[in-house]
Formats: C-alpha cells, sequence, structure tokens
C-alpha cells in the first residue's frame, strides 16, 4: 500500500488562513500517524510512504519521490509494486479504519480492475488496482473519482465505486477542520482543538 504525503513545509496550504505552517505541518503528521496504523492493523502487504520529506516512521518504508508531482510520484512509486493489488491511499483521513482499508482491496475486480474510494467532495481519496499501475492516477483533480471511472472503462477494466465514511471524510478545507475538530469520536479532535 502507497501513502503518498507532500513535503510538511508546505502542508494544507487551504489552511493557511486558520493554521500555522508549524500547526499544518502537526497536523499532518497526527493524521498520517493514524492512517498508518490503520494500514497496519489492515494486514493488506507492505505500506510505503511515498513523499521527499525525510519522516522517522517506525517499521515503514519509505520511497523517496525526489519532490515529483503528486500522480508522477505515485507512477514512479507504484513501479516498484511486486504484490498483485497496488492500493493508494491518502494521507490525510482521519476516520480511516482497517476496515477501510481490507474493503478497499477486496473491491478491486479480478481478474483485473480499480476500486475507487470517493471523498465528499466527488475527488478521490483512495484507489487499489489490478494489476499495480493499470491506470495512472488522477488524485488532486476536481472530480477526481469519475475521472478514475473513466480511466478505468478506457482501459478496459472493471471498476467499483466505494462510499465508506472512513474513507470519504479528508481534511483539506477550514470546514472540514470544523468538523475534525468537533468530532467527538475522534482522537485528534479530543487532542486539539486546532485553532
Amino acid at each position: 500500500m502507497l501513502v503518498p504525503v507532500k513535503r510538511l513545509d508546505g502542508a494544507k496550504s487551504r489552511l493557511a488562513a486558520v493554521l500555522s505552517a508549524r500547526e499544518r505541518a502537526e497536523l499532518m503528521r497526527e493524521l498520517l500517524g493514524r492512517v498508518l496504523a490503520a494500514a497496519g492493523e489492515a494486514g493488506v502487504g507492505p505500506v510505503t510512504v511515498v513523499s521527499s520529506e525525510p519522516l522517522a516512521l517506525d517499521g515503514v518504508t519509505r520511497f523517496d519521490d525526489r519532490g515529483l508531482a503528486w500522480n508522477e510520484a505515485i507512477a514512479a512509486a507504484m513501479r516498484g509494486v511486486t504484490a498483485p493489488v497496488a492500493a493508494v491511499v491518502s494521507a490525510d483521513l482521519p476516520d480511516l479504519v482497517a476496515e477501510d482499508v481490507r474493503a478497499l482491496v477486496e473491491s478491486v475486480p479480478s481478474p483485473r480492475g480499480l476500486a475507487i474510494a470517493r471523498a465528499l467532495d466527488g475527488g478521490t481519496n483512495a484507489v487499489a488496482m489490478r494489476p499495480p499501475g493499470a491506470v495512472r492516477t488522477c488524485f488532486g483533480l476536481p472530480g477526481s473519482a469519475a475521472e478514475h471511472v473513466r480511466l478505468a472503462r478506457g482501459a478496459g477494466l472493471e471498476w467499483r465505486t466505494l462510499d465508506r465514511p472512513g474513507l470519504a471524510f479528508d481534511v483539506d478545507t477550514p470546514q472540514d477542520l470544523e468538523r475534525l475538530s468537533g468530532g467527538a469520536g475522534l482522537a485528534l479532535g479530543r487532542s486539539r482543538a486546532w485553532r
């Protein structure tokens, strides 16, 4: 499983009006830690963080993306995946649990296909594909879930869309941060006000 992470000095730039650069980096570290914990508990294979940020990660491999753009970095890391299914999961999913990761991987159609975890805004928060690299990813584009469907169809792949709360909610905007801070069941919301 690949978890792409942008450099922390530019993390969560859409939150700059409400959080300092240090707070945004700290938030990103906490979100990443939560995602890595869920991925490890899911037991779906090795986890690799894709980033040029020199992160200290216990038991997790880091693929140095050398500052490549988001989707190009994923493509470069994907070339090293030897498992039959490759998953890419965003690092900013505070509600992600192991069952979400397993559901993503188990939803990939066989023998060739794509599972797409749709974000609340119609973007994509995770994809899993068989075989690895079957399509290029298009994270960060508006409406990217629909674009991933289009790419799957164009490649002759079966596809499935997942709408699971743990895969759908990511933290990008001040409104997302408000939801995170107010979520009674979220460890992050209890530990920090993020204001």
